[in-house]
């Protein structure tokens, strides 16, 4: 056993640059990758909690074949766009203060 971590296959071509700090644009990715990451997590274990709704029991056979129907859809998308809105409140609440709007936000 290797203690060895190996990670997914580098992007060809540059990746763009946002921030003056190209370790800003590290961390923003590292950042955008785990908020990928919990936003599956979220909804596999929605997927599990739906599985033992309907049948008290669960395999990995139940969670890979489940399908959500619209209104779990629709959930779901409503949860990772409150996951976003946390994410980046900060960013917008500073965008404001630069605009000078007094701290209203997009969703208000």
């Amino acid at each position: 056993m290797t203690d060895e971590i190996t990670t997914p296959r580098p992007a060809q071509g540059k990746r763009p640059q946002y921030f003056d700090d190209p370790n800003m644009d590290q961390m923003h990715a590292m950042i955008i990758a785990l908020a990928t990451e919990v936003s599956v997590l979220t909804d596999r274990f929605d997927t599990i909690e739906r599985v033992l709704e309907e049948k008290g029991t669960v395999d990995r056979a139940d969670i890979e074949n489940w399908q959500p129907d619209e209104k779990t859809w629709d959930e779901r998308r409503e949860q990772r766009e409150q996951l976003i809105r946390r994410l980046f409140r900060t960013v917008r609440e500073a965008r404001t203060t630069l605009e000078g709007r007094d701290g209203q936000s997009d969703d208000e």
